[in-house]
């Protein structure tokens, strides 16, 4: 749906100045792989020299879709809305394809094609528009200029914003499907929205502010997006409240042109029983003296009890504002009463396209409504959870967890108290993988946990079977940094833990088939889930949270047994990446020996002395005891090393000859050159190339000064692409000063810039790139057309600096095609990439891999 809260063009005004075509060319269908089209994967590049420079006409292309191998052109019109003329919902239909025999073959990834459509725009002079593209869409090109991002989740945040000379504009659309966003269906499409701006300056998009409950705002953070549609810099210089409130908290911020920012602030008072919240926003254009003050009011929601579901707000780890739903323990709940008595948190992971502040979601518990538990319901930020509670996504459920003592405080809470670190985990569809994902990387938080009609992975879901022909190693270092997520790979983490499955029988949504082979997955680990299948249902039915056997889990872990299990005298912690891996049984992986492969430790405990063995783990420590029951064992045997386990500070790390030693480093995070973390990869630094996501602070893009113009326009899509799936906040600079986030370059690194020198293994000169591989051999390639890199690299306190470079602006627009923004599409640490990656995506990169725990290259690296 378009955005139904932006004002749209009359028909008389767009008859005058702006104006869509009602034909639409359509080209296709292409193969394209399940998330592929980061990739490029475009088989136009290849012969054409791609889809912009063909005119509609009676030629055919390859395609191994299409009917007798050729893929035609075909047209369309569409009679727009008299009072929408320039919104247009664009599907193409591909008759001539035989989607049936295909899906019997190749199932759901069959439906993930590709296909080009084109359209005009016409102005009737110099104007400045807003171009929203919605759908099955990640690339526009409007005339010769290009536009990467598209809104595939209909997050409506930020739209481009362009100028426009006076004449007849092309807009081509590449059309790329996702069945997990639009379901198994033969036909996708996507919204075009063009409007005009009328008058530059700041416009205001959504804003985030917690609810009232008797007459109190229970979080005083709060955030006002802005987006900047007028031709020069401007600096938000303050926020102020109307009507008797009052803010405090807010820092200025320059917002670039056509960039969308939020702006966030703290509530320090608001009249009681207020019914809206009235702000006052002031900024300054660049080279202007004199500031701008534009007025913003937004409804304030109440409910009536505190006992009741309600928006609360807190601050994420990169520093924006977001929400949880929080309902608290009822006065008729059955625990003791008094601040004393810490209850469990009951944490509710939604699905995708879900609101956290639903009805649908707030309700979903009411059936269970004296629970001697926290229940919340975090958002993870965006509907889709930022990234499938993830990285980006699961940071959000900790903060929101973490932020239930300031609600206390704002709301004089003298009832029970909470218990941070004891959950009990449920989650449905996208939450039930949500779920998994917590049973794999939070182990020794869970009391126990409910997935329900819950996927593996996205891998199982739709699998990556039309994806371009690749060299296994290439496809091999995909799948490593997917390998996270691959909860199938990590089941041994769940032994020990209870676990109650749930999927409805006709469920066309998420197959019934991922819950029954997680359960026997568990079972392999000689574990087992209460696994319940529901005859009749499908994917949603009301009830679907807390009906039937369900109830009686839940309701016994929380008010009947709500302690961490004691893990059983043998048990196995299972690490993809070290980053995003909490502890088990009191053990933290730090660091695997290769980055590429999964590690494992075996654990068998008699009494003060535990036995380990391990497999690809280089380097580890005990974590504080925390809320399981035993304690700490006096000594660890590893791999037949027979070490103490000493003070808390200790860490056991495997020698490059092959010895077990004990480490008395300080474990704190520290900058100087003692400390292990200070020149290795260490912490949130571990990961494939989406652990760039987990920063704690907003994003830095630099822009070196005197860079060609693309250069900006690149560092303008990287920003708001990280605004419209994230809802980031995103500062551009042209000098790296010190900052607490992490960075994006849009550029080659230098001595200033970081990332350079003989230390990393990465070199970019005027002649060639340069590799040096993990048995010190350097391997050049030389500089061509539209080569490009994109890789991350450590800075100071554990941060990343993602380089985004090319060789020319096609080049630098494929490697920042890479920037994560979807899951599942498997980015390694570093990509050099070439004009073949255009049309065989992955399979035309020139080299890719993982860097290691002292940031070498992998030997499984492809070079």
């Amino acid at each position: 749906m378009l955005p139904q809260q932006l004002p749209l063009l009359t028909a008389a005004a767009a008859a005058a100045c702006v104006n869509l075509s009602s034909t639409w060319h359509h080209l296709g269908p292409f193969p394209l792989g399940t998330r592929e089209s980061e990739w490029g994967a475009d088989p136009l590049e290849r012969f054409s020299g791609g889809f912009r420079v063909l005119s509609p006409s009676g030629a055919e292309f390859t395609s191994s879709l299409a009917e007798s191998g050729a893929a035609v052109w075909s047209s369309n019109h569409y009679v727009p809305n008299p009072l929408t003329p320039n919104a247009h919902t664009i599907t193409p239909n591909f008759t001539g394809t035989n989607w049936t025999a295909l899906r019997g073959v190749y199932g759901w990834s069959a439906l993930q094609y590709s296909a080009w459509s084109r359209g005009e725009l016409k102005v009737c002079g110099a104007r400045k528009v807003r171009l929203w593209l919605e759908g099955a869409t990640g690339e526009v090109w409007v005339g010769d200029t290009q536009f990467w991002g598209g809104d595939w989740f209909g997050y409506r945040r930020a739209p481009v914003v362009l100028d426009l000379q006076e004449g007849t504009h092309e807009v081509s659309v590449r059309i790329s499907g996702d069945v997990r966003a639009y379901g198994a269906v033969e036909e996708v499409g996507f919204q075009l929205l063009v409007e005009e701006v009328k008058e530059g300056g700041i416009v205001f998009g959504e804003v985030m502010v917690a609810d009232v409950v008797g007459g109190l705002l229970v979080g005083q953070w709060a955030s006002v997006g802005v987006r900047n549609e007028g031709d020069d810099w401007v600096e938000v210089l303050a926020v102020e409240g109307k009507n008797g409130s009052k803010i405090g908290g807010f820092e200025k911020i320059k917002v670039a042109p056509g960039q969308s920012r939020p702006v966030k602030f703290r509530i320090m008072e608001l009249p009681r029983n207020s019914t809206e919240l009235e702000l006052a926003v002031k900024y300054r254009r660049d080279g202007e003296k004199g500031s701008v003050e534009v007025l913003a009011t937004h409804g304030l929601n109440h409910v009536n009890n505190w006992w009741e579901p309600q928006k609360y707000t807190f601050l994420h780890p990169s520093g924006i504002v977001s929400y949880a739903v929080l309902r608290p323990p009822s006065p008729k709940a059955p625990c003791t009463p008094g601040s004393q008595s810490k209850l469990p948190v009951l944490l509710s992971l939604h699905g995708a396209g879900v609101d956290a502040d639903s009805q649908q979601n707030k309700e979903a518990y009411d059936k269970l409504p004296d629970l001697c538990a926290w229940l919340v319901l975090p958002s993870g930020v965006t509907t889709w959870s930022g990234d499938d509670w993830h990285i980006w996504g699961f940071a959000d459920v900790e903060a929101a967890i973490a932020a239930i003592p300031e609600w206390m405080k704002q709301v004089n809470w003298t009832r029970q108290g909470v218990a941070l670190e004891k959950w009990v985990v449920s989650g449905h569809s996208n939450g039930g993988q949500g779920t998994w994902y917590a049973l794999t990387h939070k182990n020794d938080k869970i009391i126990a946990a409910a997935p329900l009609s819950g996927y593996l992975s996205i891998p199982a879901y739709v699998p990556y079977h039309m994806w371009h022909e690749a060299e296994p190693r290439k496809t091999a270092m995909i799948q490593t940094s997917l390998s996270s997520y691959r909860h199938e790979l990590l089941t041994a983490n769940m032994r020990g833990t209870p676990i109650f499955q749930q999927h409805g029988q006709d469920d066309d949504n998420v197959p019934v088939y991922h819950s029954r082979r997680m359960h026997q997955l568990v079972g392999e680990e000689n574990w087992y889930t209460d696994y319940y299948e529901v005859s009749g249902k499908g994917h949603w039915w009301e009830g679907v949270m807390t009906e039937g056997s369900l109830s009686g889990f839940l309701t016994h872990f929380l008010n009947e047994q709500p302690s961490i299990p004691e893990l059983p005298y043998t048990f196995s912690m299972v690490v993809a990446n070290p980053g995003d891996t909490g502890s088990r049984g009191g053990i933290v992986v730090d660091q695997l020996a290769e980055p590429d492969r999964i590690g494992r430790i075996n654990v068998e405990r008699h009494g003060d002395w535990w036995h380990l063995s391990t497999s690809n783990i280089r380097r580890w420590h005990f974590d504080g005891q925390g809320a399981r029951t035993f304690e700490r064992p006096f000594g660890v045997i590893i791999d037949d090393y027979q070490l103490p386990v000493g003070n808390s500070s200790a860490t056991f790390l495997l020698e490059d000859r092959g010895d077990w030693i004990m480490t008395v480093a300080d474990l704190e995070q520290t900058t100087t050159e003692q400390s292990w973390k200070a020149v290795e990869k260490s912490g949130p630094q571990w990961g494939a190339m989406d652990a760039f996501l987990a920063s704690k602070g907003r994003f830095t893009i630099v822009v070196p000064p005197d860079s060609e113009f693309y250069k900006y326009a690149v560092a303008s899509d990287v920003s708001r692409n990280l605004y419209q799936y994230f809802a980031a906040d995103t500062e551009i600079v042209d000098q790296l000063e010190e900052v607490d986030g992490n960075v994006v370059l849009i550029g080659r690194p230098s001595s200033k810039l970081h990332c350079s020198g003989e230390g990393f293994p990465i070199t970019i000169s005027e002649g060639f790139i340069a590799i040096r591989d993990a048995f010190g051999r350097t391997k050049k390639y030389k500089m061509e057309k539209e080569m490009g890199a994109i890789f991350t690299c450590p800075l100071s306190r554990q941060r990343l600096m993602l380089v985004v470079w090319g060789a020319d602006e096609v080049g630098l627009r494929t490697a920042a095609r890479l920037v994560p923004l979807r899951t599942g599409v498997g980015q390694p640490n570093f990509v050099i990439v070439g004009r073949e990656m255009r049309f065989m995506g992955a399979g035309g990169a020139k080299a890719m891999g993982m860097f290691d725990s002292t940031w070498q290259v992998s030997a499984a690296s492809y070079l």
